[in-house]
């Protein structure tokens, strides 16, 4: 039964539900805005109503076989649900349904380390808010995000009195990494003065 599970999450993380949403709207979001195919470029072009269900599915794909995993095993199955987080992470951001290009995962990740490393998801998600309420562009707090997720679950571990040198540790400093190499073009956007707004209207007034 355990072999299911692995390509399951890949094949759950694969689908490119930004895409699909975009294209029931006559739009290939592949061309429009930053080309990107996740809930950030699917809300500049088409708005919060298409937007945020995007996100909370790509939220839900990563989360659901770890979850599912911890329900029916317990931790007694920890690296089988981290493995299923992992590869639902990999399949969004190399979704074989793309020709093997797709999001950057930032979403999905939070999905898989809600279940796996709540405490640090929570701090990280608080600093991704901070940073896009501070400076207005969700690709500052995504790139503030993946940098504070390996520290703060460093620094918790310590704080518990746990080894953080785990496989969720590791992972974590992978998809992290990852998430920064996929968001290079933004930052360089942002370094020139030219990243895109998220909202739709203020994307608007940029054009």
């Amino acid at each position: 039964m355990y072999s299911y599970f692995l390509p399951a999450s890949f094949l759950l993380g694969s689908i490119p539900f930004g895409f699909l949403a975009a294209k029931y709207k006559g739009i290939d979001i592949r061309k429009k805005g930053s080309g990107n195919i996740g809930a950030t470029n699917v809300t500049r072009m088409l708005g919060w109503k298409i937007g945020l269900p995007v996100l909370l599915l790509d939220i839900v794909k990563g989360a659901v076989f770890p979850l599912t995993i911890r329900l029916i095993y317990g931790e007694s199955q920890e690296l089988l649900s981290l493995f299923c987080g992992v590869v639902a992470v990999l399949g969004h951001m190399f979704s074989p349904f793309l020709k093997f290009k797709g999001g950057k995962g930032v979403a999905t990740s939070f999905g898989v380390f809600a279940v796996l490393a709540p405490g640090p998801i929570l701090i990280t998600l608080i600093v991704f808010l901070s940073l896009k309420k501070i400076y207005g562009f969700v690709s500052i707090g995504s790139i503030g995000g993946a940098i504070t997720l390996p520290i703060s679950y460093y620094l918790l571990s310590l704080i518990e009195g746990k080894s953080f040198n785990t496989p969720i540790f590791w992972a974590i400093i992978c998809i992290s990494s990852t998430i920064l190499v996929l968001h290079r073009t933004n930052l360089i956007r942002l370094i020139k003065g030219q990243e895109f707004a998220s909202d739709k209207e203020k994307y608007k007034d940029q054009e």
